[in-house]
């Protein structure tokens, strides 16, 4: 259910995204992207609990995540819980590269529901934002909301994950520190025609999504934890 849910939301962020998508390399943003991977920390998180689902969310919790690509692009994630309204958690996904940085904000309802039973389908998107990096604010409602619902369950009914067991790994360095004890689990990901195989290390000291490292089997992507907290995520919006 986790690696569903994230990777859902990962094509609904890449959709909201392009509308905001720089044409060409912007040097002061590659500055930014670089600076943020050189940050390292030496903080040691010691043998994780069995992993099997990430903390429960709150308000505050915090991932950030480098992405390298086999070209050697980079990207930066952070994805922040910055509210609570009613069944909903309203969470914010900043993104950062050579040619863009956006925010959008989402208001997703059935998130605590889908990881009880397994079941995401009653999981909804009830508001949508997008912040450019000149600090121009996008709403997307009527239309475009509902594009954006659509999106979502088409991406549902043409998903298909696979996983193995959570397995006892090593410990793994990553610049958010050094994490012993983690759990490894292999994964295969079918979506709108494609699959993408590969293998994660998660923690449970991290919340959101648990994740430390993630690698392709084709070793042409790799994430890692570049920083997280529990606490202090606070909205790009206000």
């Amino acid at each position: 259910m986790l690696k569903k849910v994230t990777t859902l939301l990962s094509v609904l962020i890449s959709a909201a995204l392009i509308a905001s998508c720089g044409p060409s390399v912007n040097p002061q943003l590659k500055k930014k992207t670089d600076n943020l991977f050189s940050t390292a920390q030496t903080k040691n998180y010691g043998v994780s609990r069995a992993f099997k689902a990430p903390m429960k969310y709150a308000v505050g919790q915090y991932v950030v995540h480098g992405m390298t690509e086999g070209s050697g692009n980079r990207s930066i994630t952070k994805t922040s819980i910055v509210g609570k309204e009613g069944n909903g958690w309203v969470m914010e996904f900043y993104s950062l590269n050579s040619k863009q940085e956006a925010v959008v904000q989402m208001l997703i309802v059935g998130l605590d529901k889908a990881a009880q039973t397994g079941n995401t389908d009653g999981i909804e998107i009830q508001r949508i934002k997008i912040k450019d990096e000149k600090g121009q604010v996008q709403s997307f409602e009527g239309p475009m909301l509902s594009m954006m619902k659509n999106l979502y369950k088409n991406s549902l009914s043409s998903l298909d994950v696979q996983t193995g067991t959570f397995l006892t790994g090593s410990a793994v360095t990553v610049p958010a520190g050094v994490f012993t004890g983690t759990y490894t689990i292999k994964s295969k990901v079918k979506l709108f025609g494609k699959t993408y195989t590969g293998t994660g290390w998660y923690h449970s000291s991290v919340p959101i999504n648990g994740v430390v490292k993630s690698v392709s089997d084709d070793d042409k992507t790799t994430m890692v934890l570049l920083d997280f907290g529990t606490k202090g995520a606070v909205s790009l919006f206000d």
